[in-house]
């Protein structure tokens, strides 16, 4: 009872956020960059946001395939469209485990373990390209010491984050690489984590090392995550220059990727008023010349639109599927 509570209570913080971030803006803002896109600027968006989910999808039976799972490419889009509706309604990541439940459920040769094990894989190599995207960008603005219309030095920010994301990636391939020796380090010191942890972890690293054998299916997988996440950032490109605000694209991707991180997190529910004002600040910096409020409501479209297809892809995606999150739990 008390976590029905507890939930209620964020979602309607998370309502009266969203409503004075909206008043913050001013409303009449967002309708008004709304009519400046036009219905052909939603329909291109729209065409973009579907070819990214199609290009997951295809990604997605890419890693099934490296674990030599066979897989429905439809159920594997389907199951997109429940998981990313549930990530809006709640905070963290929580669509993920719908997911992985949802393949489970429509494919019958593949487990709740191994449909835990390949989700788990492509959102591994997921963070690895943005990592390694997000860095890439950072470095281009460095090296070309770029400011935007600002008047702060900026560089040496640029420079250190560039190190830092580097450093991201690095790591983040060594774990890819290493597994076998984590996995080790973990059965040394077994008896002091959670079960449910240790298997989980076991089970990851194991398909890991099952996974990186089939060469083909990870150079797939990398090569399709970067158009994919390329154009999930091209929507909000799309909404700035429509609505006459050119500014650098490497910007406006590096704040798209700072958003889809933000998401991560479990403050607000799809990381609503926390996603919009990190990324509108940090375009803000680069273009103070743009008021803070104006950079804002467009992020606040771009939330809006994608919410609305997401919501409409999620009803139809839900049709016939029973989410039993306690159960799922015990059974991992």
């Amino acid at each position: 009872m008390k976590d029905k509570i507890k939930r209620i209570l964020i979602g309607i913080s998370t309502i009266i956020l969203i409503i004075f971030m909206i008043f913050y803006v001013d409303i009449r803002e967002i309708l008004k960059n709304l009519n400046k896109i036009s219905l052909l600027g939603i329909f291109l968006f729209i065409l973009i946001y579907t070819t990214t989910f199609i290009l997951r999808s295809i990604k997605l039976k890419q890693v099934f395939h490296g674990l030599n799972l066979k897989s429905s490419l439809l159920i594997l889009y389907g199951s997109y469209g429940i998981g990313f509706a549930i990530n809006e309604l709640t905070p963290g990541k929580f669509g993920e485990l719908a997911r992985i439940e949802y393949i489970q459920q429509k494919e019958k040769d593949i487990s709740l373990t191994r449909s835990v094990c390949g989700v788990s894989i492509e959102r591994f190599i997921d963070l690895l390209v943005l990592f390694l995207f997000i860095s890439l960008v950072t470095i281009y603005l460095y090296l070309n010491n770029f400011k935007g219309t600002s008047n702060l030095n900026l560089h040496i920010y640029l420079g250190i984050g560039a190190l830092f994301l580097s450093g991201a990636v690095v790591i983040l391939i060594l774990l890819f690489l290493i597994s076998d020796w984590i996995l080790n380090i973990i059965g040394k010191i077994s008896s002091k984590l959670e079960r449910k942890l240790k298997q989980f972890l076991e089970g990851f690293l194991n398909g890991v090392n099952e996974f990186r054998k089939n060469k083909k299916s990870v150079i797939k997988v990398i090569i399709l995550s970067f158009p994919t996440w390329f154009l999930d950032t091209l929507t909000l490109v799309l909404l700035f220059y429509l609505i006459g605000y050119e500014i650098n694209i490497f910007i406006i991707i590096m704040a798209q990727i700072i958003v889809f991180f933000t998401k991560a997190f479990p403050i607000t529910p799809g990381g609503w008023v926390i996603s919009e004002s990190v990324g509108a600040l940090l375009i803000f910096l680069f273009y103070p010349s743009i008021p803070y409020n104006i950079i804002l409501s467009i992020f606040i479209l771009d939330h809006l639109i994608r919410s609305a297809y997401i919501f409409v892809y999620g009803v139809f995606s839900s049709v016939g599927f029973n989410f039993k999150f306690e159960k799922m739990i015990k059974q991992i």
